[in-house]
């Protein structure tokens, strides 16, 4: 029995003319199709202030101002290999790029891949991949330039090709906020009359009213959630006092599940930190005197 085995140069659809040398000759035409090595699907996206269209080599032109950190675009589809994967690409100053696993119901299977993380194997139970480009910024500055990424089997990054499918349709993205809802309000801090803490939308809290002794909030507004191990960043960015004032912020802690030493977060220490896996205690302070009407929306994020 013979084996053929064809290789092509490029991806896309031809035929094979294979003949014997007998006579009378016997000829045949065997359509083939040449995939390429490149794994990703992508397309045009818009959302979280970015764009992304695609070029006529197949890559990727991104254009405009990320609403915020860690927002950017994404794309989901069917994870097209088993075994070793190798990711690679070059990248936009400010924007940064990772693939992770998902499972048939969406959630995540083992670590994320990026360039620093590069070779892993896909974990069983993986039914799609998520690849999505964000921003790293704190203050997102304007793009515009390309990215050629790509994801291949094996360990060894070949020259950059475009995915077969390069149509996807993606949208915008931001990292889900993990930060704990905030119960038992409304609440009055302080006196004569107080600020009094409502939540306005699910997860943003108004800070409104008076107060004209110390609010002493350092215990008042609690909350705790589990964490997985991994990297861990507070968004302070959006705070009216600043990411480093004791006026008015957010304290956290880490107590690992194996007994080791407290991790925290505060003013001008938000993170980013890699946390083993353990609870995460929170609590907004507000430690003013005087007239008091601001918004704020805590966000911890998984950026690793």
């Amino acid at each position: 029995m013979t084996t053929i085995t064809i290789t092509g140069k490029q991806p896309g659809k031809t035929d094979v003319t294979i003949s014997s040398t007998v006579n009378p000759a016997v000829k045949t035409v065997v359509p083939v199709t040449v995939l390429s090595r490149n794994l990703l699907s992508y397309g045009p996206a818009s959302g979280s202030g970015l764009t992304a269209t695609v070029n006529s080599d197949g890559s990727l032109h991104v254009t405009g101002t990320a609403t915020g950190q860690w927002r950017g675009l994404s794309w989901t589809f069917p994870c097209p290999v088993q075994g070793t994967v190798k990711l690679s690409g070059t990248s936009i100053a400010g924007l940064s790029f990772n693939i992770k696993c998902l499972d048939a119901k969406g959630q995540q299977l083992g670590d994320q891949m990026n360039l620093g993380n590069s070779v892993m194997a896909i974990p069983a139970g993986t039914v799609s991949l998520f690849l999505n480009v964000t921003s790293t910024e704190a203050t997102p500055t304007a793009k515009d330039g390309d990215l050629r990424i790509q994801l291949e089997s094996g360990t060894t990054a070949h020259d950059w090709m475009r995915p077969d499918n390069t149509s996807l349709r993606g949208g915008g993205y931001e990292l889900a906020n993990l930060y704990p809802r905030v119960t038992g309000l409304p609440k009055t801090l302080g006196a004569n009359p107080g600020i009094t803490v409502t939540e306005t939308t699910p997860g943003t809290y108004r800070f409104k009213g008076s107060t004209n002794t110390t609010a002493d909030s350092w215990a008042d507004l609690q909350s705790s959630v589990h964490l997985d191990a991994g990297t861990y960043t507070i968004e302070a960015s959006d705070f009216p006092y600043g990411p480093n004032s004791w006026n008015f912020g957010i304290q956290a802690t880490l107590r690992p599940d194996d007994g080791g030493e407290s991790i925290t977060f505060g003013p001008n220490n938000y993170g980013p930190k890699t946390l083993p896996a353990g609870t995460f205690d929170t609590n907004i302070f507000v430690n003013t005197i005087g007239d008091m009407d601001a918004l704020i929306t805590p966000r911890l994020y998984k950026i690793d």
